[in-house]
């Protein structure tokens, strides 16, 4: 027997999708509103300063049922992916039109530790459920959960490389290891992305542009071209490179601060000295939390790589296979001992395998001791 209940959650989750490239800094969330078992309205979180999902799913019902609409949305029920604001921020509060609204009861996928929407609702007599498919509700706004709680983003790290883990050859050649499908989808990862990091290694190697390629994201309201971060202890950039010219912006993290040509709008340098004249992993999260970033997908070399592994900061790695092997001058992703199941000591949990095209890819996530060791 179907549980309507969680039918309905999933609809609200299967909406929360359209959030997905447009929502952050805010969670991505959908709402279903329901009146005699029939979905009559939904909605999703739009830009920031526009409308929140429960608002839009109320508008929603406006629009369909027009003078019907108030009779359609009293005692009604709605479905929230997460709990409702009740903090006046951008926008009004949901709670407020939620209320007003006459709607007798809410069930709620994951709890908002910055609101107190739950409270409020209940004050207000309404019947209130949460934690109807938890686990899913709070896995889709992971990059959300990872800011408030842990004060950085959630990090994925992409690899495209060989069968035998090389992203490249000590003799140069080619930049493209795997096929036009992977790279396509590799857009789409951007897009999905606050934010890319890279190293200065990457930028002089293949000046990247490090930008989303996609028409058919590219339509989608708000700005699709996800925040550039690069690694640069040294400011070794020489200032002609696409990340400095192409007016997007890019954000440069240096050990120390000295004169640069490009030290100009849209480009921004920020001293954030580490160790051995490197730059501190840790202020660089510092300053992402502090950018309001959620997610953030690295782009780089086996330095990098290395140093965010190295770290125990890197919460996904996806790698894309060609069917290719490159050998003993091949540059391995990691300066560790690495396999596409285990790099160095760390173990590699494989959530989800597919095929693009001639290529693989592989979802993983990397399993750190818990006593750091």
């Amino acid at each position: 027997m179907k549980d309507l209940h969680q039918e309905h959650m999933l609809s609200a989750l299967s909406v929360a999708e359209k959030a997905r490239y447009i929502a952050s800094p805010n969670p991505m969330v959908g709402a279903v509103i329901v009146k005699d078992s029939q979905i009559i309205g939904t909605g999703f979180t739009h830009t920031p300063g526009s409308d929140h999902a429960e608002i839009d799913a109320i508008k929603d019902v406006y629009k369909k049922f027009k003078n019907e609409a108030s009779q359609k949305l009293n005692n009604s029920s709605i479905y929230v992916t997460l709990e409702p604001c009740s903090k006046q921020g951008r926008t009004p509060a949901c709670t407020r039109a939620i209320i007003e609204e006459g709607i007798k009861e809410i069930y709620i996928g994951s709890k908002d530790p910055l609101q107190e929407g739950i409270e409020e609702l209940q004050k207000a007599g309404l019947k209130v459920k949460s934690g109807l498919l938890e686990d899913k509700c709070t896995e889709f706004n992971r990059g959300f959960f990872s800011r408030i709680e842990r004060k950085r983003p959630f990090i994925t790290c992409k690899i495209a490389c060989s069968e035998d883990g090389g992203i490249g050859l000590t003799t140069g050649g080619d930049k493209w290891i795997t096929s036009k499908k992977s790279r396509e989808d590799v857009h789409k990862l951007r897009a999905a992305s606050d934010a890319i990091l890279t190293g200065v290694e990457t930028v002089l190697a293949d000046n990247p542009r490090l930008t989303v390629r996609d028409k058919t994201l590219s339509k989608l309201e708000g700005e699709i071209h996800p925040r550039r971060y690069v690694l640069d202890s040294s400011l070794r950039m020489q200032g002609n490179e696409h990340l400095l010219t192409d007016g997007l912006g890019t954000t440069i993290f240096c050990n120390d601060l000295r004169t640069v040509s490009y030290d100009k709008p849209p480009i921004k340098i920020v001293k954030a000295p580490g160790k051995s004249k490197r730059v501190s992993l840790q202020k660089v999260m510092d300053y992402l939390n502090k950018e309001e970033c959620n997610t953030l997908m690295i782009e780089a070399g086996s330095k990098v790589n290395t140093s965010f592994i190295a770290s125990e900061l890197i919460d996904e790695i996806i790698f894309y296979i060609a069917p290719v092997k490159l050998g003993k001058d091949k540059i391995n992703f990691s300066e560790f001992e690495s396999s596409f199941s285990k790099i160095g000591t760390i173990d590699l949990e494989l959530k989800e395998i597919s095929k693009i095209g001639p290529d693989k890819k592989l979802i993983t996530k990397p399993v750190y001791s818990k006593d750091g060791t």
